[in-house]
């Protein structure tokens, strides 16, 4: 499917992006959560000291902005699949299909 309308190219464009931006929050995910489970595993039962108390607020950063980039993919997959004219299966999510388009169409 590689002659789509421009519309739907300019939706693809967004779709890409956005699906960049949501692998690298996971990644950005993933590495504070190592980091806090490392730091907490010697942590001291009480107070928890200032750099702690620091990753725990790096955390939930990365996990906000992650929210925002897995709704923005969403907002332009949706966007992308109307442009396009793609029929969604009723039994996969929008998110799945996406992707496997997306793997499916390198080229496009």
């Amino acid at each position: 499917m590689t002659n789509l309308s421009p519309a739907a190219s300019t939706a693809l464009i967004d779709v890409r992006t956005a699906a960049q931006a949501m692998k690298q929050a996971a990644t950005d995910t993933a590495t504070v959560a190592d980091e806090l489970r490392r730091y907490q595993k010697f942590a001291k039962p009480g107070q928890p000291s200032p750099h702690l108390v620091q990753v725990r607020q790096s955390q939930a950063r990365v996990r906000q902005a992650s929210n925002q980039a897995k709704q923005a993919f969403l907002t332009a997959s949706t966007r992308f699949v109307r442009e396009a004219a793609l029929k969604v299966p009723t039994k996969l999510s929008l998110e799945a299909y996406i992707t496997a388009w997306l793997a499916a169409n390198p080229e496009a």
